[in-house]
């Protein structure tokens, strides 16, 4: 279960995420539905580590998460895939998907055919 309490982030003087809570149950699939500015990617940063929690917490099951690495939390299964342009700009699209291979517990280190 990813449990997320009291989470709080700011940008400068500008409070973005205000004291929020979210519990995601293994197995299931959530959604985050908003306009724009109104603080999805901004949780999504604190989840992976991209953007430390200012205040609150992030556990992945029973194990807190929110001081734990980008690349610590990318092998406890937690990725972002971002919009836009917010990849390695000078990568190629092939080099920036393999650029994940090495978070897969399976090992795999070439991109799964279905991918092309």
């Amino acid at each position: 279960m990813l449990q997320i309490s009291n989470v709080n982030q700011f940008y400068g003087q500008s409070h973005i995420l205000w004291n929020l809570s979210l519990n995601l149950r293994q197995g299931t699939c959530g959604c985050l539905i908003g306009r724009n500015g109104v603080g999805k990617t901004t949780l999504l940063k604190c989840i992976t580590g991209i953007l430390p929690v200012r205040d609150g917490s992030i556990q992945l099951g029973d194990k807190a998460i929110d001081k734990l690495s980008t690349e610590s939390r990318a092998r406890a299964g937690i990725g972002y895939v971002p919009q836009g342009r917010e990849i390695f700009p000078l990568l190629t699209v092939e080099e920036n998907l393999k650029i994940s291979l090495s978070a897969r517990k399976d090992k795999l280190r070439t991109i799964p055919d279905h991918i092309y």
